[in-house]
């Protein structure tokens, strides 16, 4: 146990890592179950909104980590390698997938297909997030830059609320048709909306989270955890009862503002992240704290090879034993547990795969270093001689 390492970490933001994969697998429960063509028309329906509402925070939590983490970051000799461990369990979980959907048939395996499924990001299913992560994490120093050299936090405060405006808050504003009577009494029916906000730029939303993150790092908050909390109460019920108030008589609606580039995501993740930021756990115990750094650790490979234990979870247990989403629906948090504990063994298997990989790479990198400094040294005592 590296106790130096241990003692300066955050085990809030590990808290963080966690509830985010959870998120992520959790909402992901609405998608394999059936919850997205049943008619939400009653009670169950209406808390499977709200909660669906809430795990929408799942990416949001990880883009706003990666501005808290790393916006002391700089474009440094070995800053780029940083991405190394990321890139080597991204590429064994896409082996991992492909072999599993080839023996499922669902995947028609050949040397062509599983290259191109490595490379276009195909061949794991939940890897999305890994190509905006590798676009993300190459602009991290300039993006860093840029706010650094920002003198004041009123320039810091414009640059953040600029994002929010142009990222943000089309999704708001866009979100509604203020010419119809109609549309108001059954919004469900129609899903044209009037357009009062530009929205070109509403795609580089991971970077207004990005320096979110930088903001909260920075200047954090001096509001109360109590008041957080009720405030996060009052978004998850808000925001879930105006979705299911907007999709009633009809099946969920996923407009711009329930997407990660909504209002509603960008709400509730601030205020959950404030939340477990501001936790006193600087007297956590040691090994609670390293259990906590070690399944932080393992998070990535969790959420990507989720996708295997979905499929086999949901697909070949739960949906064939059950006949639709209202008796799925109360066997939610022990799929997700399932999910949960099932790609976490995964992932640390892939993990110890991985460190070896990278050990085995530093070591072909110092033999050739060295070879290299021994042939220049070789050419320099040959010149001197000459």
């Amino acid at each position: 146990m590296n106790l130096e390492k241990l003692q300066n970490r955050n085990p809030a933001m590990d808290i963080l890592r966690i509830v985010a994969v959870l998120c992520v697998i959790s909402i992901h429960f609405f998608y394999h179950t059936g919850y997205y063509s049943t008619t939400a028309d009653n009670v169950p329906m209406y808390f499977a909104t709200v909660l669906r509402t809430l795990f929408s925070v799942c990416v949001p939590l990880f883009m706003i980590l990666s501005g808290f983490l790393l916006c002391n970051k700089t474009l440094k000799k070995g800053y780029y390698s940083g991405i190394r461990k990321t890139i080597i369990v991204y590429i064994l979980v896409a082996i991992a997938c492909i072999i599993y959907k080839s023996c499922n048939g669902s995947y028609t395996l050949t040397p062509l297909t599983f290259f191109t499924g490595i490379f276009d990001f195909s061949g794991a299913n939940y890897s999305w997030y890994i190509e905006m992560y590798i676009g993300l994490f190459l602009i991290i120093p300039f993006l860093n830059i840029i706010y650094k050299n920002l003198d004041s936090r009123k320039q810091k405060n414009i640059l953040l609320i600029t994002l929010i405006a142009i990222t943000i808050l089309p999704s708001l504003f866009n979100a509604f048709k203020f010419d119809s009577y109609e549309w108001w009494a059954n919004p469900a029916t129609d899903t044209d909306t009037q357009k009062l906000m530009p929205s070109w730029w509403v795609d580089i939303y991971p970077i207004t989270y990005y320096f979110t993150g930088c903001y909260i790092r920075e200047y954090g908050t001096k509001i109360k955890n109590v008041f957080l909390i009720i405030a996060l109460v009052i978004a998850i019920f808000g925001f879930g009862t105006f979705n299911f108030y907007r999709c009633y008589g009809s099946t969920f609606t996923t407009a711009n503002y329930v997407y990660w580039n909504g209002i509603e995501p960008y709400v509730m993740s601030v205020l959950i992240f404030l939340i477990i930021s501001k936790l006193k756990l600087e007297n956590i115990n040691v090994k609670a704290k390293f259990v906590l750094w070690k399944i932080s650790d393992l998070v990535l490979g969790t959420y990507l090879v989720s996708f295997i234990f979905d499929s086999i979870y949901y697909y070949e247990i739960l949906n064939i034993n059950t006949p639709d989403f209202y008796a799925r629906f109360p066997f939610m948090p022990l799929m997700v547990l399932w999910v949960f504990v099932s790609a976490l063994v995964s992932s640390a298997i892939l993990n110890i795969i991985a460190a070896g990989i990278e050990f085995c790479w530093e070591k072909i990198c110092c033999f050739f270093r060295f070879v290299f400094k021994r042939k220049n040294k070789s050419e320099i005592i040959v010149n001197d001689k000459d």
